[in-house]
Order: structure tokens, then sequence, then C-alpha cells
């Protein structure tokens, strides 16, 4: 499970916009500093969300769903209701899980694991990072506008640690608030998810209490050790 989860918050990288192939053009240029003017104005999201996942090993797809809150500047916390109830939260130093169905809690610090925290601190930014911090390491393509309101990229990994795991990434970014509202994962064995964001209220009023796990007394916490 914990893989999958890492997985599942594996989305984009870091950039300075200067670092940008010039092939993208001053327009392309231009409008990925509008979108990094509207993220920059995102500060909280509370948002519905769905988790399709296809995989090599199962007939059916894997369909998820619950909500998903973030604050700035690394403050994450995913609550699952289907297919059954998990929560999983970020703090900026680790990394939590909670089982209610189980009893059960683990808690992975990210400094120990520093491998694992390489690769976390680019991905794990679904909220965290202005679109103008995505390509480090990554091939930007603009594959077009769709429905009038979506911009869609695509992003390719050149680094070889993230080609390992991450075979291509797409993104659909709302031309309104510069929301990520959509993205599409396909893992180098090529097994592919999606997740997509409905509902969204940008900037709520949220503390940092609000995305923290609610762990009863009872349930021991088992703090292990990523590689």
């Amino acid at each position: 499970m914990l893989w999958t989860t890492i997985l599942i918050l594996m989305v984009w990288g870091i950039v300075p916009l200067e670092l940008l192939s010039p092939a993208f053009g001053q327009e392309l240029q231009e409008l990925i500093r509008t979108i990094d003017a509207q993220q920059q104005k995102i500060q909280t999201v509370i948002a519905d969300f769905s988790q399709v996942k296809e995989t090599s090993f199962t007939q059916e797809p894997l369909i998820s769903s619950g909500l998903v809150k973030f604050k700035r500047p690394d403050r994450t916390h995913w609550i699952y209701l289907k297919p059954e109830p998990l929560e999983i939260a970020l703090d900026g130093k680790s990394l939590w899980l909670y089982h209610p169905g189980r009893a059960q809690a683990e808690k992975y610090s990210l400094a120990r694991g520093k491998r694992i925290a390489r690769y976390l601190e680019p991905l794990t930014a679904v909220f965290q990072k202005t679109f103008a911090q995505l390509a480090e390491g990554y091939t930007i393509g603009f594959e077009g506008i769709e429905a009038d309101r979506l911009y869609h990229f695509r992003l390719q990994p050149r680094e070889e640690k993230i080609q390992r795991v991450l075979s291509r990434a797409d993104l659909w970014i709302d031309k309104t608030s510069g929301a990520i509202l959509r993205c599409k994962m396909i893992e180098f064995h090529r097994d592919q998810w999606s997740l997509e964001f409905k509902n969204l209220q940008i900037n709520p009023p949220l503390t940092d209490d609000d995305l923290q796990i609610r762990i009863p007394p009872s349930v021991r916490v088992l703090e292990q050790s990523l590689p």
C-alpha cells in the first residue's frame, strides 16, 4: 500500500522558468507565466477527488474516491472514503497513513528515508508547486485547449531515476484559476492511474490542525522506515 500511496503523490518536478526549452516559444512561456501568477494566489484547497488505477494485475480498474485538503507550504491530507476508509497526510517531515477499518496507523519519517524523500520532494506537489516549477528533468509539451477551459500539458521525465517510476504525465489546468483539475500518470511498466478533482474550494479557511489525521488514542502508531 505504501508504494501505491507514493505513486498517488507523484506528480510534478521543479524548475525555474528560465530553464524551459526555447522551443516553447514566447507565447507558451507567457502562458506559463500567467498560470504561475494564478497558482501563486492559491494558498489552500479543498476538493473532492476520484482516482482510477489500471494495472496488468487486475482485469477491472481500481476506483477510489474521497476528499483532499491542502495548505501551503507543505501540508496535504487525503481522506479516502471508497472503496475503504484510508487517510494519508504529509506535513513536510512525515508521511502518515491511517486505516480506520483496521485500527492501524503508520508514520514514515521523510528525513530518515532520504532516497524516498528525494522522490517525494519533487513529486508530492499536487498543489504545492506553481506550474513554472514543473519541469526539472522533464520535457513539457503543450497539447492544446480542451472544452474551452482546460490547458492540456504533457510531461516526460528526462532523468533516469524518475523514468524508472514514471513514463509520462498529463495535466489539465483550469484557465480561470490555474488549478490542476485532472492528471494522468503512466508508470514505467505501463500501468496507469488518473486523478480528477471536482467541487474545488480555493482559499477556504484552513489551519494546520485541519490537515492532521485524528488518530484515536487506542490505535497504535507504528513508526516505519523508508529506504
